[in-house]
């Protein structure tokens, strides 16, 4: 039976939206298509990079595209490959096989700063939105991209034009003039605005511990911590007047470590206190690989790596802003490709303390 409003439609000779489902979807959101990794963070800014999906060393590639498309009406996009190694001349660069032509390696350009502090990582970059947008119209219907005589050197485009669908969606953009996918009539000012970035309230600065206070806390924090392999080891800083964080790692693997983390009372006995911290979206794993606190900054972390590289992975930090831990930055990737950890699709973003 049909639904009354499809029947409604159907009847009055109206036509169905080109695309079914809601103009947004829920973020932050991460998604693995095809050959692709996507991410848009609590803003609906969305950033997809290739990402061979294989686990075999001939599926490892040297190059790698990223996407910018900032959510809003006005939102930026922009276009990036990063190539790791030698120097290479990317105006050779083959889509199936065939030249992509001046028209296009004409708008690439050599970005002199080393992504995410890496000296053997070159980028290239695209960044007017009219020459970004060129560059996916010829790379939406395409297979592979090559430097020819060298096989490391490729990007599967093998789920682009999804990957391109759901960031257009997610922003409100399907039908839309700056769509990505599939470009329509509506008009640029009817793309939701981005949504506002949380603002975090600040951190004020404690009495740093002093030298009993350090003592009795890495005491307390080493004895509440039960290694099970390997020795473990506590750091102490302030966290208010009253407080103090006790960082203690123990049960060390390869690249990764267990953390014992606890607020305490800053006297004796050292008593354990609530601690608050924003979980993390996504039902991520906090807390874990590596974790420090810095009391100069109220600035929890935490570095989670899958492999010893630490191309692959979360990372994320919370500020505290005297009663609980805010969520400041999140980063995840789910395939190890060689991104460095800069480059990580970013999943909350936030706006520091006035």
């Amino acid at each position: 039976m049909l639904r009354p409003a499809l029947l409604a439609l159907i009847l009055t000779g109206a036509t169905l939206p080109a695309f079914a489902q809601p103009p947004s979807e829920t973020v932050p959101l991460l998604r693995e298509i095809k050959e692709w990794v996507v991410g848009c963070d609590n803003l609906r800014n969305c950033h997809a990079l290739s990402a061979p999906s294989g686990v075999n060393e001939e599926d490892d590639s040297s190059l790698t595209l990223h996407l910018w498309h900032q959510a809003g009406p006005q939102g930026y996009l922009r276009l990036r490959f990063d190539h790791r190694g030698e120097p290479v001349d990317l105006s050779t660069l083959l889509l199936d096989g065939q030249p992509l032509g001046l028209a296009l390696t004409r708008d690439l350009h050599v970005e002199l700063d080393d992504q995410a502090g890496d000296p053997e990582v070159q980028s290239y970059g695209v960044i007017e939105d009219a020459s970004a947008r060129r560059w996916l119209q010829r790379l939406r219907n395409g297979q592979r991209l090559q430097l020819p005589g060298d096989e490391q050197a490729h990007v599967s485009l093998s789920g682009l034009s999804a990957s391109l669908l759901l960031m257009d969606a997610v922003q409100g953009r399907v039908d839309n003039v700056t769509a990505l996918a599939r470009p329509g009539k509506g008009a640029a000012n009817e793309v939701p605005p981005r949504l506002p970035a949380p603002v975090l309230r600040k951190f004020v600065s404690p009495p740093p511990l002093n030298a009993q206070e350090q003592a009795g806390l890495v005491a307390v924090a080493l004895k509440a911590a039960t290694p099970e392999e390997g020795g473990s080891e506590a750091k102490a800083g302030a966290l208010t007047a009253q407080q103090a964080m006790t960082v203690a790692r123990y049960d060390c693997a390869a690249y990764n470590c267990e953390y014992d983390v606890n607020s305490r009372q800053r006297q004796a006995p050292y008593t354990e206190t609530p601690l608050n911290v924003q979980p993390l979206p996504l039902d991520g794993a906090a807390l874990q690989g590596s974790v420090w606190y810095d009391e100069a900054s109220g600035t929890l972390s935490y570095f989670y790596k899958q492999r010893g590289i630490g191309d692959c992975g979360g990372a994320g930090s919370w500020v505290f802003d005297g009663e609980r831990f805010q969520l400041s930055e999140f980063h995840i990737m789910p395939r190890c490709t060689g991104v460095a950890s800069g480059d990580w699709p970013a999943l909350w973003s936030t706006t520091p303390a006035p």
